[in-house]
């Protein structure tokens, strides 16, 4: 009667332990406590990978950042005004014909002379590309524009902008825009051009478009020397100086669009 007593209870601590076991188990699979379930191994994963933000920096070599530079640059002082007689551009708000004069020395690259030398020509096509180059895909319409001179009408059958011709020479008023700062991310680009007016007849140089702050004097006659001389006289007095920061937005890290400009003056 013992033993069998014995035995009845060895099988109730063996199914006891058993049910245990089954509990345990299915707690286990269930992620109540040991186990992680795929979801959360999933999310664990998700987050050891840093997203891709475009903020990332990205560097330009000296040349790059003056190409874009010299995207926006009218063809002569005048239309400097454009440039340094503002306070900001935005680009989206500007008209066809304005987004041309502000990319006007891009555009005017493009140009050739009729035979008989009485007409500027410039194709549509390379006014089409030069625009969407510097402003994005889809942002070129047909339009009059002015350079500086007489304005360019887009003769339709021969898909050609012609302007007359003998606008005159150069004036003696030169303006030294010099690189002195930028920051880049696969975002944004940022250009800091630091600038000075300097009048060949006077041999002054001026901090504004107008040419009222006179800075200093320089004598030298050759344009070449003076260019030169503007450029390291920039560097080195440039916290005294006015600015402009050209913004240039990209979608792919990789082609940077002109969208405006403060100048801090």
């Amino acid at each position: 009667m013992e033993n069998k007593n014995k035995s009845l209870i060895i099988i109730v601590i063996l199914l006891v332990v058993a049910v245990l076991g089954l509990v345990c188990y299915i707690c286990y699979d269930k992620g109540v406590f040991g186990k992680k379930d795929s979801a959360n191994n999933n999310a664990e994963n998700t987050s050891e990978v840093t997203p891709t933000t475009g903020n990332e920096s990205v560097t330009f070599s000296d040349s790059e950042l003056q190409k874009y530079v010299n995207y926006i640059l009218p063809t002569n002082l005048g239309q400097y005004s454009l440039l340094y007689n503002v306070d900001r551009v935005d680009a989206k708000s500007l008209s066809a014909g304005d987004k041309i004069k502000y990319i006007g020395s891009y555009v005017y690259s493009k140009s050739t002379t009729t035979s008989d030398a009485q007409y500027d020509m410039i194709l549509e096509s390379d006014v089409k590309n030069a625009v969407e180059e510097v402003y994005g895909p889809n942002t070129y319409e047909k339009t009059t524009f002015n350079l500086g001179c007489g304005d360019y009408t887009l003769n339709e059958t021969e898909k050609k902008y012609y302007s007359k011709t003998g606008c005159g020479g150069a004036g003696l008023v030169s303006v030294s825009n010099v690189i002195t700062d930028y920051k880049a991310t696969k975002n944004k680009l940022e250009i800091t051009t630091t600038y000075v007016f300097f009048d060949g007849e006077t041999n002054k140089i001026y901090k504004d478009y107008n040419r009222s702050i006179i800075l200093d004097s320089y004598t030298e006659t050759n344009r070449d020397e003076t260019a030169s001389y503007l450029k390291e006289y920039v560097k080195n007095n440039k916290d005294k100086l006015s600015t402009i920061v050209y913004t240039f937005e990209s979608t792919d890290g990789i082609n940077y669009y002109f969208t405006g400009l403060v100048n801090n003056k």
